[in-house]
């Protein structure tokens, strides 16, 4: 099961990339320790500057591929604090039928802290065992940053 969700999300990075590239986005792969310790999977200079960003596959509910609802992990399968608190991580890419949705770490924090991270519904994933909540995309839609079109 984890060398399906491995697979699934290095599918999903090879592809954001890809279309990076073919938007003349800059791009540069981060190092294996920044990706496995900090979540950072690339630095890509969207809009004026150059951020990191961790890139987040469609994730199965009731195993249906879905793009409703976003995996907001808050404690990672050794019990640390999960991805949603990385602080080296600007933006996480969140990849959608269409396109990848792009926001801010710092402003889907600001929203969970706001509306309390107890109103949304736990959930503990099967593969790894990280306590996640369920973000509806249309909760946080006004909060995009940048939209990367398929």
């Amino acid at each position: 099961m984890l060398v399906k969700n491995h697979n699934q999300g290095q599918k999903s990075e090879a592809l954001f990339r890809n279309l990076c590239e073919r938007d003349y986005i800059d791009i540069k792969k981060s190092s294996r320790y920044e990706d496995r310790y900090e979540h950072i999977d690339f630095y890509v200079k969207l809009k004026t500057q150059v951020r990191s960003i961790d890139i987040k596959s469609t994730k199965k509910i009731n195993g249906k591929l879905q793009d409703d609802y976003y995996y907001i992990e808050i404690k990672n399968d050794n019990g640390n604090k999960g991805w949603l608190y990385a602080p080296n991580m600007c933006l996480v890419g969140f990849e959608c039928f269409d396109a990848y949705r792009i926001y801010r770490r710092d402003k889907i924090l600001d929203y969970i802290n706001s509306k309390g991270v107890n109103k949304f519904e736990p959930r503990t994933r099967t593969k790894d065992n990280s306590l996640c909540i369920l973000l509806p995309r249309k909760d946080i839609e006004h909060l995009i940053y940048y939209t990367l079109y398929k």
